[in-house]
């Protein structure tokens, strides 16, 4: 029986070209999963912000809508009171208009 053995030396440039491209493609993967974390975190964190406003807030803002579109009675001797923005807006330009 005869011995047979490699008669051919492995290609060095085939062997760096593929641990090249090895290496690429799991720096390629890494980042793909770090984006994919990334955006599922904001995703999670957003979706929780708009479905569990605060309160705080919410009372906030009710009350800042109630000043700037409500009417109340500053001074009634004085004849002052307090009326939407938007109607003040439109009183004051009809009055510089005359």
């Amino acid at each position: 029986m005869s011995e047979s053995y490699e008669k051919k030396d492995v290609s060095v440039r085939a062997l760096v070209l593929g641990a090249f491209a090895t290496v690429l493609l799991i720096i390629a993967f890494i980042v793909g999963l770090r984006d994919y974390f990334i955006f599922t975190t904001e995703k999670t964190k957003t979706l929780e912000i708009v479905d569990h406003p605060n309160p705080e807030l919410i009372e906030i803002l009710k009350k800042d809508s109630l000043m700037l579109n409500g009417y109340a009675v500053i001074d009634n001797e004085k004849g002052i009171y307090k009326i939407p923005v938007e109607q003040a807006m439109k009183s004051v330009l009809k009055d510089y208009a005359k």
